[in-house]
């Protein structure tokens, strides 16, 4: 497209009206040759500090904002007022060819964002449809993800990610695409002028205060996916207090189908009623009840948790026009997301979870979880706190560790610039009785290959905290670590 088809309310130069731009970019280290790049005036550096990368990248040309002292004269250049707003008009009208086959589904929530993309992908992959994700678990068609920075991608390269999806189904004009929306992407307006087919809120609890300041707040920036942008039906947790409000602030407006979904009461005709869960040795099973039609669910998924996932999912695919008959049939066909609750067979019958549960609610939900799969038997937890974020959990996360674990093991997580022995002192705070079945050993390998060594048959061990990562942060430097693969060598060696 040229700059003059794509801005012509600028008073561009005739050399830079016949610019043909290929795609548009705001951070350097994703641009790509022939892009418009956007740089930015920020607090610290300016997108034109990175220059030599844009000039190695080959991008097209440069709109900057602010006063900079070396324009660059080797790249076409031009300067705008307002670099963010200019591109939040721009994005959609670039990409908007790309954006009518997309079919979004957002999902927000503090816990289980992540399972339910991929459950909701892999559903709709079973019904023959064409899938894309953007989250966590990576960015790209369903069969091939690429590993992903952020859970949702900054603005120009969500929309990148779109597209990019989109034309890796060139002989279809329909893709469906399941989206991660986090807090900060909301707050940070990462998701501006999209609008989604079904948004999805699952719940809400104490997360990134050392970003959002209050609970208010970060409660606040997840309710902009329903009451900012346009979507065609809601999919609602009201057993979740927040997500109760919502539904009844929804409803009082009638502007869309709604999907409401738990264990609590409700008179909605579209309320998927969640009853008579019942965790055990294989998994989960229970009752869902949708139209006046109860279906009994069998699924190998651990976790009171996964059948509140399990049916957001469900509700996903139902405000999609999907048959509820169909969908059931397809719910034991839902498998594990890797890190998530993911169950490995130790050779002596004790098993180990790892999971991603790095919050004290998430933390919760795991070991209550997993308190039930087990008869008979200890439950030890093997977690810690990232470092250079929200420090209140820590002792937060020692009290539900102590009080549901029959053992339990503090360990490094990411302690990034912080120090490690720093990070398990805050955590020790939380323990009533630290000594009583409670170790500190900082090395993460070694914690878990001991904790395995020591379990019996019967036994669960949950490894929380990093789930499908493969690295750890130490200082400013990611290394190559994986809880999976030293449950596995551990298995083997055995």
């Amino acid at each position: 497209m040229k700059l003059s088809q794509l801005f012509s309310n600028l008073d561009l130069a005739k050399a830079l009206q016949d610019i043909v731009i290929k795609g548009l970019s705001s951070d350097s280290r994703y641009a790509e040759k022939g892009d418009l790049f956007f740089a930015l005036q920020g607090e610290h550096n300016h997108g034109l500090d990175y220059i030599d990368a844009l000039r190695e990248k080959g991008v097209a040309v440069i709109f900057y904002e602010g006063n900079y002292d070396n324009i660059p004269t080797d790249i076409p250049t031009f300067k705008i007022s307002n670099a963010l707003e200019l591109m939040h008009v721009t994005a959609p009208i670039f990409y908007r060819e790309s954006l009518k086959m997309a079919t979004l589904i957002g999902i927000t929530g503090t816990e289980g964002k992540t399972s339910v993309a991929m459950f909701t992908a892999q559903a709709l992959q079973k019904f023959g449809r064409h899938v894309g994700m953007i989250g966590t678990n990576g960015i790209g068609p369903l069969h091939d993800l690429k590993e992903n920075t952020h859970t949702t991608p900054d603005f120009l390269a969500l929309y990148r990610s779109i597209d990019q999806i989109v034309k890796a189904y060139p002989a279809h004009n329909e893709i469906d695409i399941v989206l991660e929306v986090t807090s900060h992407a909301l707050d940070q307006k990462r998701v501006n002028g999209l609008s989604f087919e079904v948004s999805t809120f699952l719940n809400l609890a104490r997360d990134h205060l050392d970003y959002h300041n209050t609970v208010e707040a970060y409660r606040e920036a997840k309710e902009r996916l329903f009451k900012e942008y346009a979507s065609k039906a809601s999919v609602l947790n009201i057993s979740d207090a927040v997500g109760k409000d919502l539904f009844d602030n929804l409803s009082a407006k009638n502007d869309r189908p709604l999907f409401p979904f738990g264990e609590a009461e409700c008179d909605h005709v579209n309320h998927l009623k969640i009853s008579e869960i019942d965790l055990h040795a294989q998994g989960l099973r229970f009752t869902l009840t949708y139209h006046g039609k109860s279906y009994s669910i069998e699924s190998p998924l651990f976790g009171h948790f996964n059948a509140y996932n399990l049916v957001a999912m469900v509700g996903n695919l139902l405000a999609m026009g999907l048959p509820m008959d169909k969908i059931s049939r397809i719910l034991p066909e839902i498998t594990l997301v890797k890190g998530r609750m993911e169950a490995l067979q130790l050779p002596n019958g004790a098993v180990a979870v790892i999971d991603y549960a790095h919050k004290p609610n998430a933390l919760l939900q795991a070991l209550k979880a997993l308190k039930k799969h087990i008869p008979n038997g200890d439950l030890y937890c093997i977690f810690g706190c990232g470092g250079d974020r929200d420090r209140g959990k820590r002792p937060l996360m020692a009290e539900i560790a102590e009080e549901y674990a029959d053992h339990v093991i503090v360990t490094n997580d990411n302690p990034r610039t912080e120090d490690e022995k720093f990070i398990a002192d805050e955590i020790f705070t939380g323990f009533k009785n630290p000594e009583q079945n409670i170790e500190r050993i900082l090395d993460r390998k070694e914690a878990i290959v001991n904790t395995l060594a020591k379990a019996q048959a019967g036994d669960i061990i949950l490894i929380a905290g990093k789930g499908h990562e493969d690295y750890q942060i130490i200082g400013k430097t990611k290394h190559h670590f994986s809880d999976a693969e030293v449950v596995s060598a551990f298995i083997h060696k055995g």
